[in-house]
């Protein structure tokens, strides 16, 4: 009985566990329709609307922002409240001399002192979905 107590408890964590890693990030899934999809280029100017992902360790955060892009690459970003009020977002780079350029509506990905992963998603820039062919209805058993 033991035993067959324990080996429940061992597949029950185990489908647990697969379930997690099955999970997408919120970056994963923005990447994944990127890639998919395409962008179309961003030009310079502030854009309101977009995402910041920031990744820590296998934790993934995203966010309302607003940038403003400057000669194809990030300037300033900020982080939208939830009663709609805006603060800088300004972490201390690893890199400094490491640009956030633009590249298929997401940004090369920068790295705090901290090691968080960060990127920003344009997502009004997304292309819209192809168009496809609508499939004919199938029969029903009792038409004939």
């Amino acid at each position: 009985m033991k035993k067959l107590f324990f080996l429940l408890i061992l597949v029950a964590s185990a489908s647990r566990l697969s379930a997690q890693t099955e999970e997408a990030s919120c970056y994963t899934q923005w990447a994944k329709a990127f890639e998919v999809r395409g962008a179309d280029d961003v030009k310079d100017g502030w854009h309101d609307g977009v995402v910041l992902s920031i990744r820590t360790g296998s934790r993934t955060k995203c966010y309302t922002a607003k940038v403003e892009v400057v000669e194809g690459h990030i300037k300033e970003i900020y982080i939208k409240y939830v009663d709609g009020k805006f603060e800088i977002y300004k972490p201390e780079w690893k890199y400094t001399d490491q640009l956030a350029t633009v590249t298929n509506g997401i940004t090369k990905t920068l790295q705090t002192m901290d090691d968080d992963l960060v990127n920003v998603i344009f997502i009004n820039h997304l292309k819209p979905k192809k168009k496809a062919y609508e499939l004919a209805p199938l029969p029903d058993i009792d038409d004939f």
